[in-house]
């Protein structure tokens, strides 16, 4: 990995980002990225050592300089700085941009649901935030209406620390209405990221690829509430594939086939109240720790 990235760097994890080769996902870039350490390497593994002087290149370093210039952060997956905990699931994207303090060893616990919210979901919201923060963790959420502005803004109100995950480019806000919220976060040694260009629109198709990385990024996601087809669900299908927890509020263990399935297969665990959540993050923290420490004993 390397500890600072050069905008020349940076623009040649770009360019790769932008290929247009048949066959070659995102995922499958990020792996040649990793496997060969070295931007520069990779972009003429995957389009040819003529792309190095192609004008695509030129647009992206100048892409790059336009948005350091702004004030954007940019990293890519091999960068130390890059969120160490994302790095580890196939989705983490090639480059993240952000506003904010980026700290790669968060312990981040995503706190998500329904964006109509009634108001007892979003007092759970508030208290298990709160207690989040209380136990020296990051609140980890969308940005998004209902639940995700309960979490935020516990965490806010508390004096901890918030990281917002977006479904759109950092130019803006979604929705419009939490742009002083954003801001605050900004300002209170949180993080607004996105792994999406910073011009990108709102876009349905953003939000689960969005969930992946929220994720990723977490140690644990507890669902506060969720309908059957709720967006909500995608973020515990990559939870379940990334071998994070899930904690699940007891309605929606018992108002949802999904939920009832992640409940009655061990995949996720089951909440009746604010200590319940933070006892289930906790004994999750301590069998990954046991699980990393038995990984170091066999390599050692």
């Amino acid at each position: 990995m390397s500890a600072m990235e050069t905008a020349e760097a940076l623009a040649q994890v770009l360019a790769i980002t932008r290929i247009k080769k048949r066959g070659l996902s995102q995922p499958d870039r990020v792996q040649v990225l990793l496997d060969s350490a070295d931007p520069r390497e990779a972009l003429a593994d995957i389009a040819g050592p003529s792309l190095l002087d192609d004008p695509a290149l030129s647009q992206a370093r100048e892409d790059v300089d336009n948005w350091l210039s702004q004030g954007m952060g940019l990293v890519s997956v091999l960068a130390d700085q890059y969120p160490a905990r994302l790095r580890d699931v196939r989705e983490a994207p090639a480059l993240l941009y952000y506003q904010g303090d980026l700290t790669p060893a968060d312990q981040g616990v995503c706190i998500v649901g329904s964006r109509d919210a009634d108001d007892d979901a979003l007092r759970v919201a508030d208290y298990v935030a709160r207690a989040v923060v209380e136990a020296g963790l990051t609140v980890v959420s969308g940005l998004a209406a209902g639940i995700d502005t309960a979490a935020h803004t516990a965490a806010l109100d508390a004096g901890g620390r918030t990281v917002a995950v977006m479904g759109t480019g950092l130019e803006r806000t979604y929705p419009a209405t939490n742009k002083n919220l954003r801001e605050r976060i900004v300002a209170n040694r949180g993080l607004v990221m996105t792994q999406f260009e910073p011009n990108a629109p709102v876009k349905p198709a953003n939000f689960p690829m969005r969930n992946a990385v929220m994720s990723g990024y977490g140690i644990t996601t507890f669902v506060v509430t969720a309908s059957e087809h709720s967006g909500t669900r995608s973020q515990t299908k990559n939870a379940v594939k990334h071998g994070r927890g899930i904690v699940l509020a007891r309605r929606v263990a018992e108002t949802t086939s999904w939920g009832r399935d992640l409940a009655r297969t061990g995949q996720a665990r089951v909440a009746d109240s604010t200590s319940d959540v933070l006892d289930q993050v906790r004994a999750l923290q301590a069998e990954r720790a046991q699980a990393e420490e038995l990984l170091r004993e066999l390599v050692a």
